[in-house]
């Protein structure tokens, strides 16, 4: 998904490319933020919960089932600000609110390779984008309602400058690919 963005929108890309880790960081947490790849998640409450909104409040009770909406949460201008659904890295957020919302959770529910699914994000992504990368068939987006969350799938690139033709590789599936790893050598 960042790489489609990044690709899509000229401006981030050229900021991506000479921004130093901070700021790339930052462009791909608001990213995040924006398309969660997980919409919702589930928790069980284990002791009762006052909430409010306004004037109404209402107890959540121990055992009770809780819905985390993600994309909502992550777009409520109440946390983020104006203009929630615009991708604006760096924006400003409240003591204790992450960059990426709740895109990878939070508190004892957060996920711990996060830190490092973003750092491995930012090497994949420098190093592609260093070989000038061009879209030549846009992704079909869907829709897991498993994880209600989002897929990607047939995006091609072609790499270097140019409208020449595109060269591919044989693709082999993974279980090929791992089968022809397994055979023992003649």
């Amino acid at each position: 998904m960042a790489a489609w963005h990044l690709l899509r929108h000229d401006a981030l890309r050229e900021r991506y490319l000479v921004a130093g880790q901070e700021e790339r960081l930052a462009i791909l947490h608001e990213i995040i933020r924006l398309e969660p790849v997980v919409g919702h998640f589930y928790r069980r409450v284990h002791q009762p919960i006052e909430i409010s909104d306004g004037e109404e409040s209402w107890t959540i009770g121990e055992g009770d089932l809780v819905d985390v909406c993600v994309r909502p949460a992550n777009a409520d201008p109440e946390v983020v600000d104006e203009d929630p659904l615009d991708l604006c890295p760096g924006r400003s957020l409240p003591a204790g609110v992450n960059d990426y919302v709740l895109s990878f959770g939070d508190g004892a529910h957060k996920c711990p390779g996060q830190p490092l699914a973003v750092l491995e994000s930012d090497v994949i992504l420098r190093r592609l984008l260093a070989r000038s990368p061009r879209i030549v068939a846009e992704p079909e987006l869907g829709w897991d309602h498993l994880i209600e969350g989002y897929w990607l799938r047939g995006m091609r690139l072609a790499l270097g400058e140019g409208d020449g033709p595109v060269r591919r590789r044989a693709r082999r599936s993974p279980a090929r690919w791992l089968a022809a790893r397994r055979r023992p050598r003649a």
